[in-house]
């Protein structure tokens, strides 16, 4: 009878931290995306997308990111003139 206790108590525990694990995941990947960003012009033919992420409670700033065609992604100054073009040209 007492295994069958413990090893409940050992599933709630997994199950728990299972979830708790998932949580802190979602909680991460909602952070700022840009830890550096760059204000060197990049030509509009190597664009593939551009992303701007508002400012909200888990980062503070407007991000921009640019997905070159490559697949790279580059986050850029969204005070430069050329970003605030690429991104009002990409909103039409």
């Amino acid at each position: 009878m007492k295994i069958h206790i413990i090893l409940l108590l050992l599933g709630t525990i997994v199950i728990f931290l299972a979830t708790h694990g998932l949580s802190i995941g979602i909680l991460t990947s909602s952070r700022c995306k840009c830890v550096k960003v760059i204000s060197k012009f990049i030509h509009p033919k190597n664009y593939q997308n551009v992303n701007v992420f508002p400012q909200g409670s888990y980062c503070r700033k407007v991000e921009i990111v640019i997905t070159l065609k490559h697949g790279k992604k580059v986050c850029v100054n969204p005070k430069v003139r050329w970003v605030k073009n690429a991104v009002s040209f990409h909103k039409q």
